[in-house]
């Protein structure tokens, strides 16, 4: 439940011999000299594969191509005592999921949204002398074989591991304490997100689960929709008791 469904990528088409071959093959499969492989076929857009093998491109050669649930979560607890001084760190990490990067939709297609483009779609998009691309040949229409249909693109690798708090305190010895009456006091600095490991492309791999647009987080799970990562903070602060 709540997998990714669409096209599975296998390349770009990168001349127009491999076009013309192709589109052979289908009229050959179908006996029918208009039929083509794949809708919208083009110089520089996506090739994808042909699971059911019947040499043409069509809905039911849709598959599952990712899957948002992780084959497991984890934390580690650490904790360091030396003297007067404490301190703690607090891991956590998601491990074999996937994540639907609908950002990719607006930044790396031109005809998704005209404006504000991303390095990729700037500098690795497929050209006539750059065919180890990582996006399409930049259009300023969407077609099936590019934006207009859910394919692998979007699908990313999401495991990621997190130093979610780290901590750092003193704590003042008693015999200094109790001439100003003063039972205990600690000071502390704390750090949430520190840092993030991860080979997710998004802002952030931790994304959160919610209805969008009626749907609900179950089918809307591991769907980053362009949210707002979780900010690293920086605390200082005491802990005082009389």
């Amino acid at each position: 439940m709540g997998e990714f469904y669409g096209y599975k990528i296998a390349g770009f088409w990168n001349d127009q011999a491999e076009i013309d071959a192709a589109n052979k093959e289908a009229q050959n499969a179908t006996n029918s000299s208009t039929a083509i492989y794949q809708s919208d076929i083009g110089l520089g857009r996506f090739r994808y594969v042909d699971v059911n093998g019947d040499h043409q491109i069509t809905p039911a050669d849709r598959t599952f191509i990712g899957n948002p649930h992780p084959k497991f979560t984890y934390g580690l607890n650490l904790a360091l005592t030396y003297k007067n001084f404490d301190f703690s760190m607090f891991f956590y990490g998601s491990q074999g999921n996937n994540i639907w990067n609908q950002s990719k939709y607006w930044l790396d297609f031109f005809a998704s949204l005209p404006g504000v483009k991303s390095h990729t779609a700037l500098y690795d998009s497929w050209t006539p002398t750059h065919h180890n691309a990582k996006a399409t040949i930049q259009e300023n229409k969407g077609f099936a074989s590019t934006n207009n249909v859910p394919n692998s693109y979007y699908v990313e690798n999401g495991s990621f591991l997190k130093a979610k708090n780290v901590s750092l305190g003193y704590t003042f010895p008693h015999n200094i304490l109790k001439r100003a009456f003063i039972n205990s006091l600690r000071i502390y600095v704390q750090v949430t997100n520190l840092f993030t490991i991860t080979k997710y492309s998004g802002l952030d791999p931790e994304v959160p689960g919610g209805t969008v647009s009626g749907v609900s987080a179950i089918t809307d799970f591991g769907v980053d929709e362009g949210s707002y990562p979780y900010t690293r903070n920086f605390l200082v602060g005491i802990n005082l008791e009389f």
